[in-house]
This record gives structure tokens, sequence and C-alpha cells, in this order.
């Protein structure tokens, strides 16, 4: 890296740095209000936990807004740059704006993909591990220990399976029922049990009883009943995608998803995080698009208020693209990669159009 490139570079990490961990305090702050939830789980889990927790939950809402974050903190990198003059000297230097850009850009993209495979598995990984699903904290969290039920297929059929209160992201089922599928005129057959743990291929089901129509109870200690559920896919039905890190989703997809609404929440949410390292480039280019101009007077005021507005858009647009892909209305790739192309090529588009005027 050349001197220029470390100089500007700094100046920008810096300056996004501090949007950021303003953003995070802010977020942190909101937290520690919540004086309900945060004496709530103190009870329950004790202080150091719930603390941890609000530290957590702020972290994983400040990568959510990384996007319009960067935005404004390189913003305010550039603008001090122009108010150092340090941007009229590298152009004076015979620099083109494309190489003060190169480095800024590479830096931002290895920062991406650390963020996505670092800091937010981190996060995700400290959460379970506090248990913070039975205590209620995060956006997908509030199905733990309530009633559900779950499709499910295997070699032995199809059946539905119907649980009282769930633990350990559905891998543990407790009071549980199953309601077998037979064909047209068949019998029914039911099952009552205490509870059923997911091994590989087959639910373990523990201190049950059978009921036919046609025969008496048949009490049992231990069965057990083929599925080809995972358990990365019962915690996609528990909660969202959201709850899973890069790593998770790549075995979830790569062992397969048989339901269709998790398989398509779980391919938006892997290739969303795929696709963070250059939504964030494309943020850095409008910033780049709408400051890096000279300004002999240097107000940047109403040149500022557009570029936010415009990551603010970019920002809504992703979350929408989002929302559509997890539903199965949007094709997960386009939902994940449209975003972050629409925010380069716009950050490309004005660049162009400044620099080289209309074509």
């Amino acid at each position: 890296m050349n001197r220029v490139g470390r100089v500007i570079c700094v100046r920008l990490a810096a300056r996004i740095g501090l949007v950021v961990g303003i953003f995070f305090g802010i977020i942190l702050l909101v937290e520690f209000l919540d004086t309900g939830r945060f004496n709530q789980t103190a009870e329950i889990a004790g202080p150091w936990t719930s603390t941890g927790l609000a530290f957590l939950s702020a972290l994983r809402w400040s990568l959510l807004g990384l996007p319009v974050t960067v935005l404004i903190g390189a913003i305010v990198g550039l603008i001090d740059l122009h108010s150092h003059r340090e941007m009229v000297i590298i152009s004076a230097s015979g620099r083109s704006i494309w190489s003060a850009m190169r480095w800024p850009i590479l830096m931002i993209l290895i920062s991406g993909v650390v963020v996505t495979t670092v800091v937010d598995s981190f996060a995700i990984r400290v959460y379970q591990q506090l248990d913070a699903a039975q205590i209620g904290w995060g956006r997908a969290y509030g199905v733990q220990n309530r009633e559900t039920w779950f499709n499910q297929t295997g070699t032995d059929g199809d059946y539905m399976l119907y649980a009282r209160s769930v633990l350990r992201g559905g891998a543990e089922l407790r009071d549980i029922t199953i309601l077998r599928y037979l064909p047209e005129g068949g019998t029914g057959t039911r099952i009552h049990a205490q509870n059923a743990t997911l091994e590989p291929g087959a639910w373990h089901i523990r201190d049950g009883v059978v009921l036919d129509v046609d025969s008496p109870p048949r009490p049992f200690s231990e069965m057990t009943l083929a599925t080809i559920a995972t358990p990365s896919e019962l915690s996609l039905k528990l909660g969202t995608a959201e709850d899973m890190s890069w790593f998770d989703l790549r075995e979830a997809l790569g062992v397969g998803i048989a339901d269709p609404f998790a398989l398509a929440a779980a391919e938006t949410r892997f290739h969303k995080l795929n696709a963070i390292p250059f939504v964030l480039v494309g943020s850095l280019l409008i910033a780049f698009a709408f400051t890096a101009g000279y300004r002999r007077a240097g107000h940047y005021g109403w040149t500022i208020v557009y570029g936010i507005v415009l990551g603010l858009v970019v920002f809504v647009i992703t979350e929408m693209a989002d929302r559509a892909g997890s539903a199965g209305v949007l094709n997960p790739i386009a939902a994940a990669w449209g975003p972050a192309l629409t925010a380069i090529v716009i950050g490309l588009t004005v660049i162009l159009r400044r620099e080289d005027g209309r074509v």
C-alpha cells in the first residue's frame, strides 16, 4: 500500500469506526432503557448475563445497519480529507479518483468478509451459549417453549408432530403427540409420549403410548420414528434464518432442507451474508460519488443530504428484498445480490458522470 492509500484508508477507517461506535452506543442505551426486560433477565440468569445480552443485541443491530453507518462514516472521512486539502493535493499529484478508491475498496471488502464470517458468527454463538432463546432475547427467539407443530417426513411415512414444550432449538421436545398420515380408509394411529430427542435420521421417543382405533393402548418405554429433518431445519421453523451464522447456514444448505419456506429463508440469509461486503463497497462508492468532488467554498450540506438519503434508500431496498426472498416471493439470489449491484451501479454511474461528464 502506498502512502496515499494509507492516508485515505486510515482516515476513512477512523471516521467509519466513530460513526459505527456512536450508532452502537445509541442502540445499547435503548437496550438498557428497556428496564423491564433487563430486570427480568437479571432475575432469571443474573445481571452479568443480562448486560452481556444487551451488548450482543446492540452489536447485532449495529451490524444490520452497517450499509448506512459505513456511508455516513465515509462521507465524514472524505469531508475531513477535503477540509485539510489532502484530496486536492492527491488530485494535483496526478492521481485519479479511481486510484484513490482502490485501497479503500479493498479495505471495505476485507472488513465486510470479517464481519460476515467472524463478528456475526461470534455474536450468534455467544447468544446460543447464553441460552438467549429461553430468556426471550433476540429477533426470533419468541417461539421457544411454546406449543408447536412440525410436519415430518421419513421412511416410516408422513406425520404431524405436536409438542407442548420445545427446547434446544427444536432438538428436544416434551409432552408430544404424533398423528400418522394413513391412506384413505385406513385406521388412525396416535402416539403420546413424554419427550422426543432428534437423532440423525430419527426421533428417539420415550415413555409413551400408541393409540389405535381398533386395538387397545400399547405403552412403550422407547421407540424411534424416521425423519429427514435436521436440527438446522427445525431451528429455521422455530425462529428465523437471522439466528444462524454463515457457517451454520452453509452446513444446513449442504445437508438439505425439505421445508420450502425454511429453504427460501436460509438461502436468502446465506446469499445476503455473502453480498454484505459488496453492499458496503456500494456505500463507499456512493460516498465518493457525492463528496469526492472539489468545492471552492467548502459547502457540502446538500451533497451530504443527497448521499445519506440515497444510502437509506439502498438500505430500505435491501431489507424489502430480504423479506421478499425469505417469504419465497423473490429468488434468493436476486433478493440478496440485487441491492448490492444496485448500490455499486449507482455509485459508479455518479462518479463517471462527475469525472468524465455526459458521454
